[in-house]
């Protein structure tokens, strides 16, 4: 049964709440872009309702995702705000679609059951994403550090002190991959005056990565005992990381390879169905 007369209230409803927060996204432009916002005009009112009704699911959740966000985006405070306006965004999305579904009569009140209960798995899946996002930069990280370390071992084998070695790597690659954005983070924190020791335990921390460990823990060691065969220990590490690259690539062919298997079968029985079809009809003639 259509009820019109629910229908727009309803739409009032949304068009308020979006109203009341449209001024919520001012200055976070940048922040929501690179958090990766899905349903980008729904960020106003997702803010404002993260800002009304913060959720926390206890102490040790909330660190797990800080943690999380801190690992993908750095230490920002707006990061946590913005990914819990991502879920009410996307649950406001499921209610007004099943909302109004349900006001038009396409199945009763079953929609309106769904618009309830739809929004809990939204909130856990979007904690899952950041999972899959934080094992692509992984991924991401270790495809960039072979290359990194055989560049870097050639540019000391020149010449170039350590530090100018890595600047230049840096700049030539450009801040787009995980790697080098890390990387120049660190070179900012050691142009600020931070400790040696420090700056690359940060980057460990942030990477998550033993390979980057490997890497930060036999820099140190280098520069502390004043060794000149940095550039040989880094062309070793190198090598190691490029079989570790190898793996990664066979997995990803083994991962594309399963995912074509559906859309080959479906091919198959098409064209099973449009050989056979003929035959079969002119048989039952």
């Amino acid at each position: 049964m259509i009820r019109p007369f629910l229908v727009f209230p309803f739409l009032a409803a949304f068009i308020c709440l979006y109203l009341l927060s449209r001024k919520n996204s001012e200055g976070m432009e940048d922040v929501i872009a690179q958090y990766g916002f899905r349903i980008t005009l729904l960020a106003p009112p997702g803010l404002y309702l993260a800002g009304r009704f913060p959720v926390s699911l206890g102490a040790a959740y909330d660190r797990s995702i800080k943690d999380r966000l801190a690992q993908l985006y750095g230490q920002k405070h707006d990061y946590p705000r913005v990914h819990l306006a991502q879920k009410y965004a996307l649950s406001l999305a499921l209610v007004f679609v099943l909302g109004i579904l349900g006001l038009l009569g396409r199945g009763g009140a079953v929609f309106f059951v769904y618009a309830l209960f739809l929004p809990l798995p939204v909130f856990y899946l979007t904690d899952r994403e950041l999972d899959k996002k934080i094992d692509q930069r992984k991924r991401s990280i270790l495809i960039d550090l072979p290359t990194f370390l055989n560049t870097l071992a050639l540019l000391l084998g020149a010449g170039l002190t350590y530090t100018a070695s890595v600047e230049k790597v840096v700049a030539d690659a450009g801040p787009g991959r995980p790697l080098y954005r890390e990387l120049q983070v660190t070179l900012s924190e050691l142009q600020s005056g931070s400790p040696v020791s420090r700056a690359y335990e940060n980057l460990s921390r942030r990477c998550g990565i033993p390979e980057i460990t490997r890497f930060a823990s036999t820099v140190l060691q280098n520069i502390n005992r004043g060794s000149s065969d940095l550039a040989h220990v880094l062309s070793l590490l190198s090598q190691e990381c490029w079989q570790k690259r190898k793996e990664i690539a066979r997995k990803q062919g083994e991962e594309a390879s399963s995912k074509l298997v559906f859309p080959m079968v479906m091919i198959f029985v098409a064209v099973s169905i449009i050989v056979l079809a003929p035959a079969i009809m002119a048989m039952s003639r």
